[in-house]
């Protein structure tokens, strides 16, 4: 027997009956650094402004925009490859810089 309980809403697209209040901020570069060193698909595929369904059909075709990896059944999105995919990063750097920032030893 299924639960009746949900575990996750889905906000509503229309602007029937939800105040201005009540949608998700909208994605900064703050925020997105503040999901730390990767992120999971269907955050990523919000961030890029993009349906979970279509974010996994590019991942299968190999056609998502930003570089991913898989944790067994799971894809991972680094956020420097993402903040650089939406020209967010940091502006005294250049993307090659924080991509190799990013593997560099301590």
């Amino acid at each position: 027997m299924r639960s009746s309980r949900r575990t996750r809403t889905v906000p509503s697209r229309s602007g029937e009956g939800s105040a201005a209040g009540e949608r998700e901020p909208a994605w900064t570069a703050e925020r997105i650094r503040a999901l730390g060193a990767s992120t999971d698909l269907a955050t990523a595929a919000a961030v890029l402004g993009m349906s979970r369904s279509a974010a996994y059909k590019l991942i299968r075709r190999d056609a998502f925009p930003v570089p991913h990896f898989r944790v067994g059944a799971h894809y991972r999105i680094p956020t420097a490859p993402l903040l650089t995919a939406l020209h967010l990063h940091d502006p005294g750097t250049t993307p090659a810089q924080a991509a190799g920032a990013a593997s560099a030893p301590p």
